[in-house]
């Protein structure tokens, strides 16, 4: 099968510093495969480049078999590639439903942005719950579905997670991790960067281990968590 995502010898960073040194990774449709390694490893680097938010400095990128290298963020995302950045943004003075709405602006069909919204509602059925909630009252983990679900309003054939488990608690850290197993089984193709790696390893097909802005290793999930040299660097044990 084709790969839905792939990029070869990528190099980029930001403005003339270079962080990303010719990183090559793959993502075949309907996969999950998760991005792993230390602090400023450039994994989030990684994601930036894709979505065109940061300097492309060499190599090739292409979504669906089409080079994306130079196209704006919005047209990348009305190609089908969505997008969850690290840090749970959300807009705060807005409502639930208000900033899903805004996840649907590249559609212009009101009948399918209402479909897309009562897909997401029946995914995580507490946003559904709070639609009329101010997003900068709820909490880390509910924030963080209402990423997710914005990120799903343009029915993406792919998405892309950026440290989704990051400070929340155990319980959302599960459910979180419930929702991403759930999505794939429905067909989404996903990519996640994780600090959580065992976790992430555990419900990926496959994994990419990434270290100074390189690839270090590479292999499935259950290879990856088995690795003992991963396992002593990467996983604490």
């Amino acid at each position: 099968m084709a790969a839905l995502l792939e990029i070869k010898n990528v190099d980029a960073g930001y403005g003339n510093i270079q962080i990303l040194h010719q990183v090559s990774l793959h993502v075949k449709e309907k996969e999950v495969v998760c991005v792993v390694g230390p602090n400023g490893a450039g994994k989030s680097t990684a994601f930036k480049v894709i979505m065109g938010f940061i300097n492309h400095m060499g190599g090739d990128i292409l979504f669906d078999g089409k080079n994306i290298i130079g196209q704006r963020p919005d047209q990348i995302l009305a190609r089908g590639l969505g997008y969850v950045p690290q840090g749970r943004i959300v807009f705060n003075q807005m409502t639930v439903r208000e900033n899903l709405d805004i996840g649907a602006y590249v559609e212009r069909d009101k009948r399918k942005r209402l479909q897309s919204m009562e897909y997401v509602f029946e995914l995580f059925p507490r946003l559904a719950e709070r639609q009329k909630q101010m997003a900068g009252t709820m909490s880390g983990g509910e924030q963080q579905m209402l990423a997710m679900g914005r990120a799903l309003m343009t029915r993406p054939r792919m998405m892309m997670l950026d440290e989704p488990s990051l400070g929340l608690s155990p319980r959302f850290v599960t459910e979180i991790f419930e929702k991403i197993v759930n999505l794939a089984r429905e067909g989404l193709t996903i990519i996640l960067v994780e600090q959580n790696a065992a976790r992430a390893l555990e419900i990926s097909h496959r994994g990419y281990v990434l270290e100074l802005g390189r690839n270090r290793f590479a292999g499935s999930g259950e290879e990856l968590l088995n690795n003992e040299e991963v396992r002593r660097m990467y996983l604490g044990g």
